[in-house]
């Protein structure tokens, strides 16, 4: 233990002579270090932390308008535990000012009391603003008069921290995971409305078989919808239930006013619905696979399932809200297995999502150097063509029946398989006039399109 006290004490030396020499060049300097009880001084989760707090340091001063020179930055663990010194300078900021906006910074941390950004002036001098920072632990007396007195045990302040830590790297790590997720459900559906030329369906140029909507009501519906995907995510990451089916109320309530949304943007259009379906589960499973560290395209697909077992028998072989068929009702009734649309594809666990598009989109993307919009479009519209060859869209079952979805169907396969040779604009051209003239529009493989690249993202990032 001798030895140890020696080397902290030692550590702290070669820290103030380091202050100094900053000083000895007439710069003013910062530093951060963590005020942790007993021993070590630092671990994984410790360095986690103060790797965090570093870094939400650097934007706070920037913010305020004091610059760091971060080539001459030290940042290093030692026996005293892990330590930041930089100098710093602001124009026409007082040495005092620039302690004011560290203390602030310190005091607006969650765990700020654990921090200690100190000061040192052009002289080598501790700067003080004659504050006492109170106990972390009971937050009385002062803090080095509670270790003086050696008020509190080890154990018991260490269980203390470590558990703040723990909480307070969840909560960063649920954020982090949560805006990634919405942006990429963001990004999903700017991309499918974005691949032009795209048969029967909106892209930038053209409304497809549509009267009733354009590009921009497309991506003016996007904005509306995109609000809520932060929320489904933290819900999924959020969510502890071991009956997963539990979550299924919450994730009504949430699709059911992003419909609302989407109907109030567009007076009434249905640009998204499927597609919110599609992402809504899509995100909450998502997060709630990364949550526990174990996403991958079989564990979501695992859960999918889970989540929607018996959704077809439930919703298709029930009259649920009235006592008028719906579309997907009189469907189902007709067709059978093949008119099950999009709620038998998510029961099932999306096989055409992970048995045809993804390993299409992956082939694209896997290998993809510069992602720009051509490398993009390359790879979605080979993914939609598959979609539209494999996936049985209800919605072209049910207004145009059994015979033109087949041809429909046939048409896209040919144009896949020609994807990459001379021949495949012609082919591909044969199945927009195919669209246009039997005016039908896929918007079932557009929303599974999404979807695709959606989980692609996700799996790319958190596998």
């Amino acid at each position: 233990m001798e030895k140890v006290v020696r080397d902290i004490l030692a550590a702290k030396e070669i820290r103030s002579k380091e202050r100094q020499k900053f000083a000895e060049s007439g710069d003013i300097s910062l530093s951060l270090t963590l005020n942790i009880p007993g021993l070590p001084k630092s671990n994984d989760q410790i360095k986690l932390f103060f790797s965090e707090c570093l870094s939400d340091l650097k934007r706070f001063l920037l913010s305020h308008r004091i610059t760091i020179e971060e080539k001459r930055e030290i940042i290093r663990p030692d026996a005293a535990g892990d330590f930041y010194l930089v100098p710093v300078s602001g124009n026409e900021i007082s040495v005092t000012t620039i302690k004011e906006i560290a203390e602030l910074y310190e005091t607006e941390h969650s765990l700020g009391r654990l921090l200690d950004v100190d000061i040192t002036d052009e002289k080598g001098n501790p700067v003080s603003s004659g504050k006492v920072k109170k106990c972390y632990f009971c937050n009385e007396h002062p803090a080095v008069f509670c270790m003086r007195m050696q008020i509190h045990e080890y154990e018991e302040m260490r269980t203390v921290i470590e558990n703040d830590l723990s909480g307070f790297l969840q909560e960063r790590r649920k954020s982090r995971v949560c805006k990634d997720l919405s942006a990429f459900a963001l990004k999903a559906l700017l991309h499918e409305v974005s691949l032009s030329p795209k048969p029967g369906l909106v892209d930038r140029f053209s409304n497809g078989s549509h009267s009733d909507m354009d590009f921009a009501t497309f991506l003016n519906s996007s904005a509306v919808l995109s609000v809520y995907f932060r929320e489904i995510a933290e819900f999924g990451f959020s969510f502890s239930s071991a009956n997963i089916k539990d979550a299924l109320p919450k994730l009504r309530q949430i699709g059911l006013q992003m419909e609302e949304d989407m109907y109030r943007e567009t007076c009434g259009v249905n640009t998204h619905k499927g597609a919110i379906f599609l992402l809504g589960f899509s995100l909450f499973v998502s997060a709630n696979r990364i949550k526990n560290h174990n996403f991958s395209y079989h564990s979501f697909v695992d859960q999918i399932k889970e989540l929607n077992g018996s959704l077809v028998e439930n919703e298709l072989g029930k009259k649920l809200y009235s006592d008028k068929k719906t579309h997907g009702e009189e469907c189902f009734e007709k067709f059978g297995n093949m008119g099950k649309g999009i709620r038998g594809e998510i029961q099932a666990g999306l096989p055409c999502v992970f048995d045809y598009a993804i390993p299409v989109l992956s082939s694209h993307f896997d290998a993809m150097g510069i992602v720009n919009d051509e490398t993009i479009q390359n790879g979605l519209i080979q993914t939609l063509l598959v979609l539209i060859a494999k996936n049985n869209d209800s919605n072209i079952l049910y207004r145009k029946g059994e015979k033109v979805l087949n041809e429909l169907k046939d048409i896209s396969q040919q144009a896949f398989n020609l994807f990459g040779t001379k021949y495949f604009s012609s082919k591909y051209q044969d199945l927009v006039y195919y669209c246009k003239d039997n005016q039908i529009s896929p918007g079932g493989s557009a929303d599974l399109l999404a979807v695709t690249f959606f989980i692609y993202m996700v799996n790319k990032k958190y596998n």
